[in-house]
């Protein structure tokens, strides 16, 4: 159904006078590399996609925040607007919305202050953004939300500037579910550019466009595995951030002892500008501060001079008070800090290959990307490791995880001149032969780069 359809029937299901409605979309985004980086303030480089939420909106006189989907049986979403959102249940769908608006009310500097008066809206929301796939459904939504409830008080978002404090904002709003993630799918999904891709670094927030040629496809292939951000996946997700950060503390903790070198908090923070330190002094620093040894609470605490509960308090606690539990086989600094370090050079190095138009090197570094992703930093499952690996057989240059991992949807980088012959082959052995399945038809879709979320410019929804 193309989007003028969807938006006349998300007309229909709001209801009322036809007008008064403000029509809004925000899309997912696939990362073309750049894997579990962005919560280490290293680099990414990701595209949004043409597969997008869509919602129909009526702002409100009161307080009053009314959600629904198309789909009824995800129910509606009511809770008014205060200073402090107390979150539904883990795991519940309402969360994001309710992430979209408390992060505004929280950190964006004009609207906080007038918290008594904020109004708010009425919703009616369809997505064509595969759920649980790693495509960014759940981040797209808290931007949607955002911008929608900005609307509702009288604050637009136009300028390359607000796009980027906005993304910023999101990127915050979005731990309230829980999740320690970084912000790169709300930068995508804000400062997403049609054609291109967009390497997107931080501290600060900058993105820079590099065109993807025409004569190459990306297209998304889902494993068939779900990958929900309920508690378990949740906890995995927030191991590997906790993992890094843990590292990142070492690592500072023997830069100030020994070089007396300050303000190292993340693993991106690990530059010749920010520590004045040669690349060869930052490998033996690394060398130094982390073994390849699995840890545990009392072997970080007594590096770092700290008790284990101490250790716990200051790095494990969950959103809702509760400690992440020190796993049964340790803490994995070293592997999950070589994935980070050497994920952010090809990152580096695909933005490279891209401008010059080397696919072969994309590709290769795709590829390399998700060994590390299944080796180093643990995030892959057997059904994405076949897919991948059917995907080369088929054809692709490259082909790689794509999202936080443990499910969801591969990348994979084909010739348009194989195009067709690539999708019957990867439907007839993976979809068919693996999975059981009659056919990979929903499953495997080619998706281009695309505009930023956006509310819905001089929309004219004639009637068809």
């Amino acid at each position: 159904m193309d989007i003028e359809r969807r938006l006349i029937r998300l007309r229909g299901l709001i209801g009322g006078a036809d007008t008064g409605i403000s029509y809004f979309r925000a899309p997912g985004r696939v990362n073309l590399i750049g894997e579990h980086t962005d919560y280490n303030n290293c680099p990414v480089f990701p595209f949004a996609v043409d597969r997008e939420i869509l919602a129909a909106c009526r702002f409100r006189e009161d307080s009053q925040v009314i959600v629904r989907d198309v789909n009824s049986s995800y129910g509606t979403m009511e809770f008014p607007v205060e200073r402090t959102i107390a979150p539904y249940p883990t795991g519940s769908w309402g969360n994001y919305i309710k992430a979209g608006v408390q992060g505004i009310v929280s950190n964006w500097p004009t609207l906080g202050p007038r918290i008594e008066v904020l109004r708010g809206f009425e919703m009616v929301m369809d997505s064509s953004i595969p759920p649980s796939a790693g495509m960014s459904s759940s981040s797209a939504l808290v931007v949607l939300v955002s911008l929608v409830f900005l609307a509702a008080n009288g604050i637009a978002i136009d300028t390359q500037e607000e796009r980027l404090a906005l993304a910023e904002v999101c990127a915050a709003s979005e731990r309230y579910v829980g999740t320690q993630g970084g912000g790169m799918d709300q930068a995508a999904i804000l400062l997403g550019r049609a054609g291109h891709a967009l390497k997107i670094d931080f501290n600060p927030l900058v993105a820079h466009i590099a065109p993807l040629p025409a004569d190459f496809a990306l297209v998304v292939a889902h494993s068939t595995v779900s990958a929900p951000k309920t508690q378990s996946v949740m906890d995995a997700y927030n191991r590997r951030s906790i993992e890094c950060r843990l590292a990142a503390a070492l690592i500072s903790r023997i830069a100030k002892l020994r070089y007396g070198v300050a303000g190292i908090k993340f693993i991106g923070d690990l530059t010749p500008a920010k520590t004045g330190l040669s690349p060869d002094a930052l490998e033996a620093l690394v060398a130094e501060a982390v073994h390849p040894q699995h840890y545990t609470l009392a072997d970080i605490g007594t590096a770092l001079d700290l008790s284990p509960r101490e250790v716990e308090a200051k790095w494990c606690k969950r959103r809702d008070g509760s400690m992440f539990p020190e796993p049964t086989d340790g803490f994995m600094l070293y592997k999950r800090l070589s994935h980070v370090r050497s994920e952010w050079q090809r990152v580096e190095r695909c933005y490279v290959a891209l401008k010059k138009g080397d696919m072969r090197e994309v590709g290769r570094l795709m590829d390399a990307s998700h060994a590390s992703c299944r080796d180093l930093h643990e995030v892959s499952c057997p059904e994405l490791d076949t897919l991948t690996s059917l995907s080369r057989a088929a054809g692709a240059w490259g082909a790689r995880l794509t999202g936080a991992g443990f499910g969801g949807c591969t990348i994979n980088l084909v010739p348009r001149s194989i195009l067709s012959t690539y999708i019957d082959t990867i439907s007839m052995t993976y979809y068919r032969d693996k999975m059981g399945l009659p056919s990979g038809e929903s499953y495997v879709f080619v998706v281009s780069p695309t505009q930023g979320a956006s509310l819905v410019p001089g929309t004219n929804l004639r009637a068809i």
